[in-house]
């Protein structure tokens, strides 16, 4: 699941670096309600380049935790 999520909707992941804080971030909302997560990450953005596909993995891993605690099942077949 999570190979799929991030091969065909890696866009839905946004990686860029927030000048509030002066750091790279990832970011990603979720598609039923206002929450999501936006996390800094810990190594320079050229270091990071190489860790995208990964960083996607692990928002996408936050989003279906988020899933699963929140939302019920009858609100994931909006997702499909």
């Amino acid at each position: 699941l999570h190979a799929h999520l991030v091969d065909e909707h890696a866009e839905e992941v946004k990686i860029y670096v927030d000048e509030t804080v002066g750091k790279m971030v990832y970011e990603l909302n979720c598609p039923l309600c206002d929450e999501g997560v936006k996390q800094p990450l810990p190594k320079r953005a050229a270091i990071l380049e190489e860790y995208k596909r990964e960083i996607r993995m692990v928002a996408f891993d936050l989003l279906l935790y988020h899933l699963q605690d929140i939302h019920d099942d009858s609100n994931l077949i909006q997702l499909k």
